[in-house]
């Protein structure tokens, strides 16, 4: 069996929060709690942010997650932009989820 930990999701509000200030203390919390708790990979979203923001933000949050943990990402953005930005950084293969045709 496979566990992705979806916890990192900015539609719970202090996910959401924590990404729109750049919160690393938040984001690195809850990837050590869902390692800890035996996740595979883990999942990461931004889609209630801006189309706009969408891209820094996921780009950044990639970044923060695997400087805190040694799990591969399963990144989840309909946004071709925003998938685009995520794989430029992100290390190892992730899975990619959510992708829309019309992006």
């Amino acid at each position: 069996m496979l566990i992705i930990g979806e916890r990192i999701n900015s539609t719970r509000k202090s996910i959401e929060r924590a990404i729109g200030d750049r919160d690393r203390d938040t984001i690195v919390a809850e990837a050590n709690s869902q390692a800890e708790a035996g996740a595979h990979f883990l999942d990461i979203n931004c889609g209630t942010l801006a189309a706009a923001d969408e891209p820094a933000a996921l780009q950044w949050l990639v970044t923060v997650v695997q400087e805190a943990v040694e799990l591969p990402l399963c990144i989840d953005s309909p946004n071709a932009e925003a998938l685009e930005a995520a794989l430029a950084v992100h290390r190892g293969e992730p899975i990619v989820k959510s992708i829309s045709r019309e992006s």
